[in-house]
């Protein structure tokens, strides 16, 4: 009865570009070139899986998180079945998944649980895959499934990311930002926002890709993390998909001495970055200002998915 465990960073997309469409402007149909442009982090606050096999004439996959049966996990099991399918295998796959991050709230834990949950597969059944394949198969489960466009690539590279081109690992390009050794990351969440249902949005990609573009540009003329913040920052204000509230947390960060602070991409939730030595009372103030609020704080987390 083999057994492996894995793990994976939280992701958060501080700004993005919807990429499903050619240089033509033709609709693509290649799942793997679908994708996003855009920014964001990976925390060490993530999820970790366990999963275990048994031999199966037919294959069987069930999926728990935090000890509960989740039939929703559509993306975890897609991807698994994929596995599967292409290295020519039946198994009963029994999969735990464990995440300390929240669940539809902007970080990304449906491309974390299905790629820990993936790599945790090929190394329990050795399976003959590469990190880069599995990686793929991470990426087309979330845009067949409308759960996510480019997280599962910045999750296996880690760190403080840059997505410059769309597309799966292999496909799209991925550069990393400096991130100081001495900050951390402050994040307030307040309950989940389906990314499924603004994925869907017919009008999504006309509102958000000119922000998005400016904003890349920006970051690309400055690769700063002061300036990477401003403008994500600004990219929440011009695509109005910020609340009221968010706008809120993200000045009383800003007021509590945060570095900067932007919305998670797409969630109820904000992340800023601040000084080590100050980001537990930055982290107070803001349960004081928001008691709905839950607030936490993380590193960033420098390595991506991998097994342990």
């Amino acid at each position: 009865m083999p057994v492996s465990e894995a793990m994976s960073p939280a992701g958060i997309s501080s700004f993005f570009e919807i990429c499903d469409r050619d240089a033509d402007g033709e609709v693509l149909t290649d799942h793997a070139r679908i994708g996003a442009r855009g920014g964001g982090f990976a925390l060490e606050r993530g999820v970790r899986t366990r999963v275990e096999t048994r031999k199966s004439r037919k294959t069987k996959i069930s999926i728990r998180i935090n000890s509960e049966p989740a039939p929703e996990a559509n993306t975890t099991r897609w991807a698994l079945q994929r596995l599967l399918k292409m290295t020519e295998t039946a198994l009963d796959v029994r999969v735990e998944v464990q995440t300390r991050i929240p669940i539809a709230s902007g970080f990304g834990t449906s491309a974390a649980g299905t790629a820990a949950s993936c790599l945790a597969l090929a190394d329990a059944e050795g399976l003959p895959v590469t990190f880069t394949e599995l990686g793929r198969i991470t990426h087309v489960a979330e845009v067949l499934n409308r759960t996510g466009l480019g997280t599962a690539a910045a999750l296996f590279v880690g760190g403080f990311v840059l997505v410059t081109e769309p597309g799966a690992p292999g496909v799209g390009s991925v550069d990393r930002l400096l991130f100081p050794r001495d900050h951390v990351l402050v994040c307030a969440h307040f309950g989940p926002m389906p990314t499924r249902e603004a994925l869907s949005k017919v009008d999504l990609a006309r509102r958000v890709n000119p922000a998005a573009q400016r904003a890349m540009k920006d970051v690309r003329s400055d690769p700063s993390l002061h300036t990477f913040l401003n403008a994500a920052r600004r990219f929440g204000h011009e695509t109005g998909i910020g609340t009221t509230r968010v706008g809120q947390v993200i000045e009383t960060l800003l007021s509590a001495g945060a570095v900067g602070a932007a919305q998670n991409m797409i969630g109820d939730a904000v992340h800023a970055v601040a000084e080590r030595g100050r980001a537990d009372r930055i982290a107070r103030r803001v349960r004081a200002s928001f008691p709905l609020a839950r607030v936490f704080v993380s590193e960033l987390d420098e390595q991506g998915v991998r097994l342990g």
